[in-house]
């Protein structure tokens, strides 16, 4: 009966995702929202310029009880990640800066799906995900373009209401760091490689304006402009007191990070998310422990957890000599991932592999993951239609999720460059 009813989910999301062709975003109401955040004309000009390529104006339809199950997985997951014994199991494996642990909870951790046949399929954790604030922005630029959607519209949060969740959530791991909870967060780096560089810089200005406008001294940065003087971290002459960590070089072991690391070492500043985090959520070796029943019967997990586990995370195992062989000749079922990997980099479906990219691979630190097809959206492209794939995100803090959104895309990997795919906004059927 379970399966039947999810099935039945599917379907009726599936139906919708195939059939209904609404326009969902709209660039006058995008532009708007990028101007009630950012006060200079021209920056805001921009800046929405930038972004709107990044949305697909197709929403994403998903029933109520597959968003159910992906907050019960996630607090699942979250359930075991705090468990000491499992931490001390991967923190045995990870550098030694992972073991340093500040009283912070990591911010924006990305839980990322694809819908199957049992129900929403956990594909990876990232503890840097980027996206939100931009996701946040298509709230308030969905277009009420038919009944359905303004009556789904109107149950979702506004964008007030998740600007106010993000900032609090960095308010709450200064307070958390500090051991004070009346302690008043006054400066924040948002920190990257190459910061202007980066293809999301723009939502890295929308946070900066959104801090500002709430007190919040706000500055955007490399690794190498942070200085340490007096056993504190600096910006030119500004006190950092807490980092909003993008940079993907994830236990700052770069030559640029010199100064980044001894501060993190040294508590000098809070940083969100750091070493610690990463090790223990969002390394991809995790996911062999946590989709193993024999692994979870070790670590005495119960049952209901053990089942929402096991259930809604693909099996996941990690390449060595030992399932080469077996890996190799099964090969089709599988997709293959670095450990330590990121934006789908060096990531390769197993029926595309070549024998001199697997021979890199079994020498290589890589999990090898049980295909979970994406699920479909079909879009109108200069009057066609299109099928392009799906995946769902959801940005989360302290187990509880800030917002869900969805990306649209074609080709192998998740990318923003798709003709008529992009983040888009994710409505609830009933």
């Amino acid at each position: 009966m379970i399966k039947k009813h999810i099935n039945s989910m599917l379907d009726k999301a599936a139906k919708l995702n195939a059939q209904c062709s609404c326009i969902s975003v709209d660039n006058k109401k995008l532009d708007i929202e990028v101007h009630r955040l950012i006060d200079n004309l021209s920056l805001a000009d921009t800046t929405a310029t930038q972004i709107s390529p990044m949305l697909s104006k197709s929403g994403v339809f998903i029933d109520h009880a597959a968003l159910e199950q992906i907050d019960q997985l996630v607090k699942a997951v979250f359930k075991v990640c705090e468990q000491p014994l499992f931490q001390k199991l991967v923190l045995d494996h990870a550098p030694p800066i992972a073991k340093h642990k500040q009283g912070v909870s990591g911010v924006f951790y990305g839980f990322d799906f694809h819908l199957g046949i049992n129900g929403p399929q956990l594909i990876e954790i990232n503890t840097n995900a980027g996206g939100a604030m931009i996701c946040a922005l298509e709230v308030g630029a969905s277009k009420n373009c038919c009944e359905p959607i303004e009556r789904n519209l109107s149950r979702r949060n506004m964008p007030d209401e998740i600007y106010e969740a993000f900032l609090n959530m960095f308010t709450q791991e200064w307070k958390s760091f500090k051991g004070d909870p009346a302690a008043k967060l006054k400066t924040i780096a948002i920190v990257d490689e190459n910061p202007t560089k980066q293809f999301l810089y723009p939502e890295f200005l929308l946070f900066q304006a959104l801090f500002q406008k709430h007190g919040i001294k706000a500055i955007i940065a490399a690794p190498e402009d942070l200085v340490i003087k007096d056993r504190k971290l600096y910006f030119e002459n500004t006190e950092i007191e807490l980092i909003y960590n993008r940079t993907t070089d994830f236990y700052f072991q770069g030559p640029t990070y010199s100064a980044l690391r001894e501060a993190y070492l040294g508590n000098l500043m809070a940083i969100t998310p750091n070493p610690f985090n990463h090790a223990v959520f969002a390394n991809k070796d995790n996911l062999c422990l946590l989709s193993n029943e024999q692994m979870l019967n070790d670590l005495e997990v119960d049952q209901v957890t053990k089942e929402i586990l096991l259930t809604h995370i693909p099996k996941t195992v990690k390449v060595s000599a030992n399932n080469e062989a077996l890996l190799w000749s099964d090969r089709r079922n599988y997709f293959f991932k670095p450990s330590q990997g990121f934006g789908s980099r060096a990531v390769y479906r197993g029926d595309k592999l070549t024998k001199g990219v697997w021979n890199q691979i079994k020498d290589s630190s890589y999990i090898a993951q049980q295909v979970i097809p994406p699920s479909k959206r079909t879009v109108i492209v200069d009057g066609n239609e299109v099928d392009l794939k799906v995946d769902i995100r959801d940005y989360v803090f302290k187990g509880n999720s800030l917002v869900s959104a969805t990306r649209i895309y074609q080709g192998q990997t998740t990318n923003l460059r798709t003709i008529g795919g992009g983040f888009s906004p994710l409505y609830i059927t009933d």
